[in-house]
């Protein structure tokens, strides 16, 4: 079985909707689904004391700095 995962655990990522876009780190990450072949990864993510889960879709690499600017 190989699992392809999108984030590495300790990269640092940030939330597409975050609008102060702050630096999280992953900590762990969670396989769910059906069967094997029916499965959804689930990261978790932390800034500070605070920890949330988020798909991978949620999720990006680089700051995006027109959010923050509420562009």
């Amino acid at each position: 079985m190989v699992i392809n995962m999108d984030f590495k655990l300790g990269e640092v990522v940030y939330l597409r909707t975050d609008t102060e876009q702050l630096q999280r780190i992953i900590t762990e990450v969670n396989i769910a689904g059906n069967s094997m072949q029916d499965s959804v990864l689930m990261y978790e993510l932390s800034q500070g004391e605070n920890i949330s889960k988020h798909y991978s879709s949620e999720i990006a690499r680089s700051k995006d700095t027109t959010i923050s600017l509420g562009i």
